[in-house]
């Protein structure tokens, strides 16, 4: 499987609590089907941040864990489940990026072509 298989099986998981552990995030995401990879982002210091990610051995999986875990309460705050920013399930955010970074792209090359020349 290549990337973009990956970006699909995965989930980004945000508004964790701070005792939010990997094995916590595994064990509940494993309701949804088998998981190859649970990652919580950390800071500089190493401490947790308040996101993560979920990846699952299956795409068909992806909804199933949306419709069944956004929503639930871990320590006391609801987790936000969405699908990964890259995912294909996610085409409107994709254009919108690829339209951005184009546009300053072109930008940044008529200006440093302006400046050479002008």
């Amino acid at each position: 499987p290549g990337a973009a298989s990956a970006a699909d099986r995965t989930l980004f998981v945000g508004n964790l609590e701070s005792r939010v552990r990997e094995e916590i995030l595994y064990e509940l995401f494993l309701q949804a089907g088998p998981l190859t990879k649970v990652t919580i982002c950390k800071d500089k210091e190493g401490k947790p941040k308040s996101f993560g990610f979920v990846c699952f051995k299956h795409k068909e999986s992806v909804p199933y864990a949306i419709a069944l875990l956004n929503g639930i309460r871990l320590y006391g705050r609801p987790i936000k489940v969405r699908y990964r920013f890259g995912s294909i399930c996610n085409p409107n955010i994709d254009l919108f990026l690829i339209c951005t970074v184009s546009l300053l792209t072109q930008k940044a090359v008529q200006s440093n072509c302006l400046s050479k020349n002008g």
